[in-house]
């Protein structure tokens, strides 16, 4: 069973607990060690040795101290843990007394820091009776550490944003009039010497001249009436206002060369509606002497309109007529809207912008960083995109993402810091911190910040997966790289390192054939390993060999294989 390895110990070394036996009870004493070989875990090894120690096997006045260390492949020792056995009689304190007659267990375990010499090291043991080193020719009682959780990518996932690139609306509009109770637009009409639909007409051709990318969608008319009339008589009027100027000006848009008019597309569209918020706002600007008191009416919303406009003529009747020559005219009108956009440049059009990024608006150039895939290339137009706009933490969001996949840490750090500012919490720029944290090895740090990032809504599911790889919670990181969707080598490795050998076997090889790297073979190929399956094994580390010769030596040394080392298939997959 892997991990358990029970060691008998045929040598005079065993009279560290047998210490007044006779030679004949050596063999009787055994161990186990857990796990073997001893495995790191969130950057610590955990070993547990379980001796079972025979009836009548130990003096009942002796003390014995275990003294485990790690020898490693340059001969330097790790010292780990010591332990105190004593037999009933002896009057040192111990950790752990053995009844001389009966025998009985002992358990031994060691929580340490995990270092790199440690994976070719073997666990040794050492002795003393009352004080005295026990001399014997030690044997390992486990060989070397598996590390395979360190074959985890530091590629967490940066949050980079995405845009909405689409067509700018950008409506054209002017007021048009209409003389009392006629309905067919008069581009001649005048309301007075400074206001006439002839001025109205030019100021509309001037703006859709300006605009030489406009592109029109539609004519919408809000129509008003003057608040002099019966609702329906004006909802009437407004109608027939529209209909006519519908006409018009559809006319006069074809004159302009927007042939688009002719589209089934081309949309119509009207509302209707007394303007009273008009006819307070010019009675508010007049110098009537009783404006006070008619607004007070106009701005009652207990009363109808009829009741609105019959207390006005009853009670303000001077006012009223002076109103309907100098107010009402001007709320006979119609506001005009040609409804179009902007058009924006396609993504092919784009593309030939690099290094000429002042030709284009800030919502195309940061368009441009959205779609450029080479990283270099997008950097440096985000950094074109930030000069321009100092005050958008997106592109200095973007920027520092960038900077971390181009293992820039100081910039990205710089720039993520400006974006931090412009928008402190943001969930995107707290996640980018916290790889940064992790790319600087401040795994705790970018815990923190990855959780505060999924706490105001950033799905940093893999990012936190990987994290719990590093912390040795191994069920709890596939939890997450399964919320995460992501099926790709830390999340195979994931499954692994939490027992599920198969399971990680069958997610790499669901995945593109052409994706697969020397790491992806590897890891399959400790998949076979741990399914004591010797084709899956010595296939895969054959093919991880031809594409990394590196793999050769490491596969050498690695203790998952331990069980295969003397293989010759295993010899010949790494030869």
């Amino acid at each position: 069973m892997r991990g358990i390895k029970q060691i008998v110990c045929g040598l005079s070394a065993l009279s560290l607990i047998a210490a007044c036996s006779s030679p004949t009870n050596f063999t009787k004493n055994s161990y186990s060690v857990t796990p073997n070989p001893l495995e790191a875990k969130g950057d610590m090894v955990s070993v547990s040795i379980t001796a079972t120690v025979p009836p009548k096997s130990i003096n009942s006045k002796v003390v014995v101290k275990f003294s485990p260390y790690l020898k490693t492949s340059t001969g330097a020792e790790i010292p780990l843990k010591e332990m105190t056995v004593k037999g009933m009689k002896a009057k040192a304190n111990a950790d752990a007394t053995i009844d001389t007659k009966l025998g009985g267990t002992v358990s031994y375990n060691d929580h340490f820091a995990y270092k790199a010499e440690m994976k070719h090291a073997s666990l040794m043991p050492r002795f003393t009776v009352n004080g005295v080193a026990v001399p014997f020719d030690a044997k390992p009682l486990a060989e070397g550490t598996i590390a395979t959780a360190y074959l985890i990518k530091d590629d967490n996932n940066v949050v980079i944003n995405k845009d909405d690139y689409k067509a700018i609306e950008n409506n054209k509009s002017v007021s048009i009039y209409f003389p009392m109770d006629v309905d067919k637009f008069n581009p001649n009409y005048k309301v007075n010497k400074a206001t006439s639909n002839k001025k109205q007409i030019a100021d509309l051709k001037t703006l859709l001249k300006t605009d030489k990318n406009f592109v029109a969608r539609g004519i919408a008319i809000n129509a008003f009436a003057s608040p002099d009339g019966e609702l329906s008589r004006n909802s009437n009027l407004s109608k027939g206002r529209e209909e006519s100027t519908y006409k018009f000006f559809k006319k006069e848009l074809k004159k302009l060369g927007f042939t688009e008019v002719n589209d089934t597309t081309f949309s119509r569209g009207y509302s209707t509606s007394e303007d009273w918020a008009g006819f307070a706002t010019m009675i508010e600007m007049s110098d009537l002497s009783d404006k006070t008191e008619i607004l007070n009416i106009v701005n009652n919303k207990s009363i109808s309109d009829e009741e609105r406009e019959s207390l006005i003529r009853r009670n303000h009747g001077a006012s009223w007529e002076k109103a309907t020559k100098s107010v009402l005219p001007q709320l006979r009108r119609s506001e005009l809207v040609i409804k179009g956009a902007s058009p924006t440049k396609t993504d092919e059009q784009l593309m030939t912008y690099y290094g000429n990024y002042s030709a284009l608006t800030s919502i195309e150039l940061f368009h441009l960083a959205v779609i450029t895939g080479d990283l270099a290339k997008k950097e440096e137009v985000l950094k074109a995109f930030t000069a321009a706009n100092a005050g958008d933490w997106r592109g200095f969001n973007d920027l520092g993402a960038i900077q971390l996949k181009l293992n820039n840490l100081i910039d990205a750090e710089s720039n993520l810091s400006k974006a931090n500012a412009l928008s402190a919490d943001n969930p995107a720029v707290l996640a980018n911190m916290g790889v940064l944290a992790n790319a600087k090895g401040n795994v705790a740090e970018a815990e923190k910040m990855f959780k505060s990032a999924s706490s105001k809504g950033a799905d940093v599911s893999y990012n936190l997966a990987c994290i719990a790889i590093k912390k040795g919670n191994y069920t709890e990181a596939v939890s997450l790289f399964n919320k995460s969707g992501k099926a790709d080598f830390n999340a195979a490795l994931a499954k692994l390192l939490n027992g599920d050998a198969t399971g990680a076997k069958n997610m790499i090889d669901a995945m593109n054939p052409d994706q697969l790297d020397a790491s992806h073979y590897y890891l399959r190929a400790v998949c076979g390993a741990r399914m004591n399956n010797q084709d899956v094994l010595t296939t895969n580390l054959a093919r991880a060999v031809s594409m990394n010769g590196e793999i050769r030596k490491m596969a050498k040394d690695d203790v998952e294989f331990i069980k295969f080392f003397s293989n010759p298939l295993f010899e010949g997959a790494i030869r």
